[in-house]
């Protein structure tokens, strides 16, 4: 391999060989066909190998993952800390992952690549806004939240991996001024407004909120956080077990960042209302079971309605990055928890 790849057309059958070899020593890509593309906050490419030699069962299909289309607001380290989370953290976590075969950094840039088992050959069912999750699944991926939360909660072990920050690209980008500056006239032009009512349509306010909580949070982190924990990061296997897709903003911070953001946004209004407290019960207990020492419940759910404001980011989301679809549905269920649980308030 010479260089890194700067768009599709450099990722070719030389290029697998050369990433898969330390995995599958003796295979021989001879032919990478370029299939399904996703865009969004990074370009996903699904590539169909053909190979000379099958030595230890390469992968018929992977997915290439990195910063090659990038629009919409600055990432930051974002791409770069997918590939160190691969490399460094994940081995560790006692959670669903999809394999990582290769993850590489661009040196001149902040660029980084991973390359990714196909999950369509498991048969797994992957998230979506528009198919809101059902109170038992939502138990179950809360259940996968508190075994990576309590890997390492208040454990100053978790400073130690350095470019691990605390609020990571959300906080070191400068996300909330990026969205209130860049998207919030255009989002008032886009059906998803109707849901911003009241004192929601103070962009002053807003902002200030948002703000504060994202600094509170990088000031009081305390455990490691996957950073964007809604629906269309999520899979499930055909046995019901879910998995989180999308490490690109993780992160030091709250439990409750990656809490809420599942529970408000991957929910209908109507069963979030219904089982939230409960969910949260069941969160914390799991975390108990782990050997972590949580907060009390009260505290807990303060920290659950100040999270809630987080959701807002949905309704300024760029189209470029989720459909107008997605973005409404999430602007309605952020709005009505954030009004709900009186969150501003808190």
């Amino acid at each position: 391999m010479s260089g890194f790849p700067a768009s599709a057309a450099d990722l070719t059958a030389a290029w697998f060989t050369g990433v898969l070899q330390a995995r599958f020593p003796g295979s021989v890509v001879t032919d990478a066909r370029l299939g399904q593309t996703i865009g969004g906050t990074a370009a996903k490419y699904r590539f169909d190998l053909t190979y000379a030699l099958d030595t230890g069962a390469p992968p018929p299909s992977l997915w290439v993952k990195g910063g090659f289309e990038t629009g919409g607001a600055d990432q930051g380290d974002a791409f770069a800390n997918e590939v160190r989370f691969y490399l460094d953290v994940a081995p560790g976590l006692p959670i669903n992952l999809p394999a990582c075969f290769h993850g590489e950094l661009d040196p001149a840039t902040r660029n980084g690549l991973i390359v990714l088992e196909d999950l369509g050959l498991k048969g797994v069912r992957f998230g979506s806004a528009t198919t809101p999750l059902t109170p038992a699944e939502a138990a179950a991926v809360l259940d996968m939240q508190a075994d990576y939360h309590a890997r390492w909660w208040n454990d100053p072990a978790l400073a130690d991996v350095t470019w691990l920050k605390a609020g990571g690209a959300i906080a070191g980008s400068g996300m909330v001024g990026q969205y209130f500056a860049g998207f919030w006239e255009e989002s008032q032009t886009l059906p998803r407004f109707r849901h911003i009512t009241g004192v929601l349509r103070d962009k002053g306010q807003m902002e200030a909120a948002l703000t504060a909580m994202i600094e509170d949070d990088a000031a009081h982190a305390h455990c490691l956080v996957h950073g964007d924990s809604h629906c269309a990061n999520l899979y499930f296997e055909p046995c019901g077990r879910p998995g989180y897709l999308d490490w690109q903003h993780v992160m030091r911070g709250s439990w409750a960042f990656d809490l809420c953001n599942l529970v408000i946004t991957g929910m209908t209004v109507e069963d979030r209302r219904a089982n939230e407290r409960s969910l949260l019960a069941g969160y914390r207990a799991r975390l108990v079971a782990r050997g972590v020492s949580p907060p009390s419940a009260e505290a807990m759910w303060r920290d659950y309605a100040r999270h809630a404001l987080w959701s807002f980011m949905w309704t300024m989301c760029p189209v470029s990055a989720h459909p107008e679809t997605v973005c409404t549905l999430n602007s309605e269920r952020a709005c009505a928890a954030i009004l709900d649980l009186a969150s501003l308030e808190v």
